[in-house]
């Protein structure tokens, strides 16, 4: 028998969890169609933020907002840590992915090695390779690389993490260009979006 993750009663072995707290998941139901953050109305296609200055992205998908309990089952897999609950992740995100259209390529966000070392995993990483292997899509781990450390971002503003980003990753843009067949519709993969 599966036992939900939450609530710890019978569970779909599809979900991880029983039908009530799968449907009790932050689900998005209507986000700007650049940077994903929810809208109050349907009528709403762009955030105001998005509207005054677009972000360097075509297009970011969120299925689920970072609210309870999607946020403590997140900090739970990086503290503790549980990487085991990236395949629950990968079952709820697998869905939405695959409605959008099955990019070229998918490319996990990098950690800093210092950090990956010292957490044991890179769970962006291993959401990717789960997902890439679920979805039939081929995964990157070396086209991008996260050459300088930067602080935590969950302490961060808004403001500080945008700042706290800047310069922090590196495309090999030469790999990617040998690439063949060379990809067009890369999908960048992160367990939360910043």
């Amino acid at each position: 028998m599966f036992v939900c993750l939450l609530c710890h009663r019978p569970a779909r072995p599809a979900t991880d969890l029983c039908p009530h707290c799968f449907n009790d998941l932050p689900w998005i139901s209507h986000a700007c169609r650049t940077c994903a953050e929810p809208l109050s109305t349907a009528q709403d296609s762009l955030c105001h933020r998005c509207q005054l200055d677009l972000p360097a992205v075509d297009h970011c998908h969120a299925p689920l907002a970072y609210r309870f309990p999607l946020d403590q089952l997140i900090l739970t897999m990086k503290q503790q840590p549980r990487p085991e609950l990236i395949s629950s992740f990968c079952r709820w995100l697998a869905p939405p992915l695959a409605r959008q259209g099955k990019p070229d390529l998918l490319l996990p966000v990098p950690m800093h090695p210092a950090r990956q070392r010292e957490r044991g995993f890179n769970q962006a990483g291993l959401l990717a390779q789960q997902l890439g292997w679920k979805l039939k899509i081929p995964v990157s781990h070396t086209l991008l690389s996260k050459p300088n450390a930067t602080r935590e971002q969950k302490t961060l503003s808004r403001e500080q993490r945008q700042m706290n980003l800047a310069r922090a990753f590196r495309l090999d843009r030469v790999a990617l260009i040998r690439m063949q067949p060379r990809p067009r519709h890369i999908v960048l993969v992160d367990d939360v979006v910043t």
